[in-house]
């Protein structure tokens, strides 16, 4: 009995066990089978993207200097390929396109089962005559696709940039990224790319034994949007070919002066120049030699002339990557925050008149025993030279180091008072130290010294001893690693202290308006292909430093002397009409042993009512006076509406 129980029990399991089999069955095949077909069939259908057109770029008057263009290129759909029919298509596309056999059979197994690729861009009568053979080519098709033409070489490369494949890193940011586009890397085709690149189109189509069977209305793609600099194309020309003369200039005088036994480190290679709208931030001109053609990366550029164009930092934009010690540049902001601070002088120190505000500018300071550390006596750029008892105005004309030598020092005795970083404050204010915020790509910081910054530097030293030092060694030892010698330092732009061109640029465009604190910017607007604004990009105030009405004045009259009675006076002797309404500073960076000093010059025109803000920087140049005044005295002759005269040596001057 308790078997025939046993055995009914088993036979309603199974019974039930095939109700719910079948009823699955039953619900895939007839409920759910439509649906599966369908999906089955969407799996069938192939998507192939179709590049959209990327948008013109053009400088501020409207010229065009990027555009694009449709190009016939070479395109194997493996689709479309019978794996026995690999071979001969790789030998007949190599003999047609002199492609080596080898590299054209990896690209095809790169792309993988189904995978498209792009072999090479051709010329038309090349195109042509392959569009005649497709019926012996499987897979392949000759496409448009759109090619970057770069209409001004390598003038502007460094604003414009490049395009290249995406990389690793790209792909990762971005996974809906095509690989076989290409992208902006550098310049504003980086930093709008999102702007520019326009939308891709798709096709779809489903495929049966290498043939397609059914195809959807196709997507057509939508071209990007265009940029307007708010660059100058005639006035860049003009700066790019004065940096030009200058790097000449300095090796000139480098060679006449080896002849006559003096001794220089290197050859004058480098060089990055800066003009500015004060008023609106707008950058009229940026520029840094060398360069390097973005046309060359169209199609690809060789592993060895790019080898060569990285080796000679044709890549690097000096004018926002190259830290430079400022050197006596920045002393127009060291005279400021004296003036507006009312900064107290130093006390007992011989040549320091601090009731009338006057310094001995006899070519050497004697200092007091700050610390251990300090340097005891400071000679002057101009030393044995005397050129007397000078206040501010006389002190900045003739780039008297002592003066703000002193200035600095009085700082460090009252710092319980004044506050020992008040003038570092101040530099950070007018953008030393950080980076601008332009719209370019790799732009960097540079240094503004602090007792806090060398505490840290010397703390990381003690835990990194294998590191490279950035101290002398002797300062870990000290209470502080930060000496009143080093503010002093800081005080005419040299040191631990460096800064870009635009940063140095940026900072005088600020004394210039009064005060007001805006990004720079090298793009005004983008439009779309009917011109319609798509976005204005404007650069609001972000701060505003109290700077006093009469400081401003007295600093842009200072400036005035400098060109017409200073250190810059033999530069500017035969500017031409105009010359009372330009001013600037020079400057001579010292660049550490072994090398040779950097020439500086900064300009504002006109002093009455500015517009212009001209920096330039002539890496390893030499005197600021002598080489870089030259240069700028060039460009703000054709900024002034005058003729430009030849760059020749100025005055050996700081």
């Amino acid at each position: 009995m308790r078997f025939a129980v046993r055995l009914s029990v088993l036979g309603f399991i199974f019974v039930g066990l095939f109700s719910v089999l079948g009823l699955r069955l039953w619900f895939l095949q007839v409920a759910e089978g439509p649906a599966i077909a369908r999906a089955t069939e969407e799996q069938t259908w192939i998507q192939k993207s179709t590049h959209a057109l990327r948008g013109d770029i053009r400088d501020r008057n409207g010229t065009l200097l990027v555009t694009s263009q449709f190009v016939p290129a070479v395109v194997v759909d493996r689709t479309f390929v019978q794996p026995e029919q690999r071979e001969g298509l790789v030998q007949q596309l190599s003999a047609l396109l002199g492609i080596d056999p080898g590299e054209l059979d990896q690209m095809y197994e790169d792309a993988n089962v189904n995978g498209r690729f792009q072999v090479k861009t051709v010329e038309p009568q090349a195109a042509y005559l392959i569009n005649e053979r497709l019926d012996d080519l499987p897979g392949v098709e000759i496409v448009k696709i759109p090619e970057r033409v770069y209409l001004t070489g390598p003038t502007l490369a460094h604003v414009i940039g490049h395009l290249g494949l995406p990389n690793a890193a790209d792909l990762e940011e971005n996974p809906d990224l095509p690989p076989d586009v290409r992208i902006g890397k550098i310049g504003v085709e980086n930093v709008y790319e999102d702007y520019l690149k326009g939308t891709s189109g798709l096709q779809e189509y489903r495929v049966r034994g290498g043939e397609i069977i059914a195809q959807r209305p196709p997507v057509e793609p939508e071209s990007g949007n265009s940029l307007e600099l708010t660059i100058d194309l005639d006035l860049q020309e003009v700066v790019e070919l004065a940096l030009e003369e200058g790097i000449a200039l300095s090796n000139s005088v480098k060679e006449a002066g080896r002849a006559d036994g003096q001794e220089f480190f290197s050859e004058t290679k480098n060089a990055a120049a800066v003009v500015i709208d004060p008023n609106t931030f707008e950058v009229l001109s940026i520029s840094s030699v060398p360069d390097f053609d973005p046309q060359q990366f169209v199609t690809g550029i060789d592993e060895e002339t790019f080898a060569q164009l990285n080796e000679t930092r044709a890549f690097n934009n000096l004018a926002v990557s190259g830290l430079y010690p400022p050197a006596s540049t920045f002393k127009a902001i060291t005279y400021t925050v004296a003036e507006q601070e009312n900064l107290p002088f130093p006390s007992d120190i011989e040549g320091v008149n601090a009731a009338d505000r006057l310094i001995h500018c006899d070519g050497t300071l004697e200092l007091p025993n700050l610390e251990d550390g300090s340097p005891q006596v400071k000679d002057d750029w101009y030393e044995p030279a005397n050129i007397g008892w000078r206040d501010i105005h006389g002190a900045l004309e003739q780039s008297c180091n002592i003066y703000f030598w002193s200035v600095a020092l009085g700082t460090w005795q009252n710092r319980e008072t004044v506050g020992e970083n008040i003038i570092q404050d101040w530099a950070k204010d007018l953008g030393y130290g950080s980076a601008t915020g332009i719209d370019l790509t790799n732009e960097v910081g540079g240094v503004v010294p602090t007792r806090e910054l060398f505490e840290e530097w010397a703390q990381y030293q003690i835990d990194n001893p294998d590191e490279p030092p950035r101290l002398d060694r002797s300062r870990l030892e000290a209470g502080s690693p930060f000496f009143g010698g080093d503010l002093m330092d800081f005080a005419i732009g040299q040191g631990s202290f460096t800064a870009t061109p635009l940063q140095v640029a940026t900072s005088y465009a600020i004394l210039a308006n009064g005060g007001q604190v805006m990004e720079p910017r090298v793009v005004s607007r983008v439009v779309d292909t009917e011109g319609n604004l798509v976005r204005s990009v404007n650069s609001p105030v972000l701060e505003t430093i109290p700077i006093s009405a009469t400081v401003r004045r007295s600093l842009l009259t200072d400036l005035g002397r400098v060109v017409t009675n200073g250190t810059a006076r033999a530069a500017f002797e035969d500017f031409g009409e105009g010359l009372d309404r330009v001013g600037g500073k020079t400057g001579t960076g010292q660049a550490g042993s072994n090398r040779d000093d950097h020439a500086w010059f900064v300009g504002v025109a006109p002093l009455d009512d500015p517009q212009y803000i001209v920096a330039v920087v002539i890496e390893e140049g030499g005197s600021g006076g002598r080489i870089a005044a030259p240069v700028a005295r060039h460009i703000m002759q054709y900024l002034m509406g005058n003729e430009p005269t030849p760059i020749v040596e100025g005055e050996d001057t700081d």
